[in-house]
């Protein structure tokens, strides 16, 4: 390999997108927890120390929920990437946690006259869904096993009593008519 040829490869493993660190972070905590598997024998373990196995392989380690994170990458206006992360791994001073809320994937649509909020929430029922709009922010939240919020700002303001939801195999749609402006009402 010519030295400019590692110096290319030298910059591009300098190259982080905010999600390196985390990513490595994960990776390091899959082998660790890996080796660890790896030396034990499971006939040489207490009934207690089984018990607690068989439970944060339910809920995640020590209880605790388990980590959930990932990245939907759409291409924006003109082109320009939009990243959105989801999930309930949350980036904290004091090195990643993992929470027991989920932030679900969505999207907003701005369709003339109205908004469409598409919000992916699998393993939820749809009354476990709550939805209300305070100032111009809209949240949403699921109170089931599985444990979901989101505060979307809107870009406009709306009318709050056009609101319609549907719900069907995890997907929830909002739909909200914008409010009309002053004076437009008068053109029409």
């Amino acid at each position: 390999m010519s030295r400019a040829e590692k110096e290319k490869r030298d910059e591009m493993e300098g190259l982080d997108l905010g999600l390196g660190g985390l990513f490595k972070g994960i990776g390091d905590l899959i082998d660790l927890v890996s080796g660890m598997v790896e030396k034990v024998d499971l006939a040489d373990l207490d009934e207690e120390t089984l018990s607690r196995l068989r439970r944060a392989s339910r809920s995640g380690v020590g209880g605790a929920p388990r980590g959930v994170y990932g990245v939907s990458v759409r291409r924006g206006v003109g082109g320009i990437p939009r990243v959105q992360p989801f999930g309930n791994i949350r980036r904290t001073e004091r090195g990643p946690i993992v929470e027991e809320v989920r932030e679900p994937l969505t999207d907003l649509f701005d369709e003339d006259d109205l908004l469409l909020v598409v919000a992916e929430l699998p393993g939820v029922e749809e009354k476990e869904t709550r939805i209300e709009i305070e100032d111009d922010t809209l949240k949403f939240s699921s109170t089931g096993r599985r444990k979901y919020a989101k505060e979307l700002p809107l870009p406009c303001p709306v009318d709050e009593s056009t609101l319609e939801t549907t719900y069907k195999n995890g997907i929830l749609e909002i739909r909200l008519r914008k409010a009309e402006e002053p004076g437009e009402a008068e053109l029409k």
